[in-house]
């Protein structure tokens, strides 16, 4: 099905869902597209999810991605996002009381900085497909869209998952993840687009897991559950016409330093992703 994109060919949209470092199979989804020789026309994402459709947005293809990612696991000197990446963070976290946390462990503006550096864009308006970014107002409990003005500071927010990172002050708002509202925000590209794919890395059933969880893996855990089960009812309501749910199992929100297992487990879905478009591309060819 390699090239066969025409303009009369049903346009496609992407939402990236938040998953943590499950979120590296969001490059798996974007090899698929690209091995079938198509392209999204608008995409959405939230929390880690932004950072992939941000990337996706810019132009970046998987190879590239695939790069970047290795720069992040094995950096060539200190920093970025390296304390994540390389320490187990929940257990760290444990050791301190949480009284001395306040906003957030980890300002994040390494991290900012390092996507900046690789993000060619600097707003929405410089992406080359349309982008739609979401946050959650943290006292308005509001979903907050970003799909104008500038582009970093958005997906800071849309990431800055609470208790980890600092939440981000940015158009007068206090963001938090946008995973508390809309962790999988295909609802925002559905009517833009003729076919929607909606990429779910949230956690998938462990059940050989037993026992008492650390206590900060409990409370990230706990907000991944709820991420679920908003999921859950939303599909309910409104259905994208593609939802893919990689079973990526033994992987905490950031095993980042997983990602050989990561991808192995997401196979299967990204050639679920290509039956189904090749499927719906050969009814539309008929």
């Amino acid at each position: 099905m390699k090239n066969k994109t025409t303009s009369s060919s049903p346009t496609i949209g992407i939402s990236f869902g938040s998953g943590g470092s499950r979120g590296i199979a969001h490059i798996l989804m974007v090899e698929a597209l690209e091995e079938l020789g198509l392209k999204a026309s608008v995409v959405s994402g939230s929390s880690i999810g932004a950072i992939g459709a941000a990337f996706y947005a810019a132009g970046i293809t998987s190879k590239e991605m695939r790069k970047i990612l290795d720069e992040l696991i094995h950096p060539k000197s200190d920093s970025i996002f390296d304390f994540v990446l390389r320490s187990d963070i929940v257990k760290l976290l444990t050791m301190f009381d949480p009284q001395i946390i306040k906003s957030g462990f980890i300002k994040g503006d390494k991290f900012q900085k390092f996507l900046s550096d690789r993000i060619p864009a600097r707003t929405f308006k410089e992406l080359k497909i349309p982008c739609n970014i979401t946050a959650t107002d943290f006292w308005s409990k509001k979903e907050i869209v970003f799909n104008t003005g500038e582009l970093i500071p958005a997906v800071k927010a849309s990431y800055s998952i609470p208790g980890l990172f600092t939440p981000v002050e940015f158009q007068g708002k206090v963001l938090i993840d946008g995973g508390a509202v809309n962790p999988l925000p295909y609802d925002l590209i559905k009517s833009k687009c003729d076919i929607t794919i909606a990429i779910d890395v949230t956690a998938s059933n462990n059940s050989n897991s037993k026992g008492l969880p650390a206590t900060l893996d409990s409370v990230f855990s706990t907000f991944q559950i709820m991420q679920i089960s908003i999921i859950r009812e939303k599909l309910k309501h409104l259905k994208p016409d593609i939802y893919i749910k990689p079973q990526i199992k033994d992987i905490r929100l950031f095993e980042f330093n997983k990602t050989d297992l990561i991808f192995s487990q997401s196979l299967k879905a990204k050639d679920k992703l290509k039956r189904e478009l090749e499927k719906i591309f050969e009814k539309k060819v008929k």
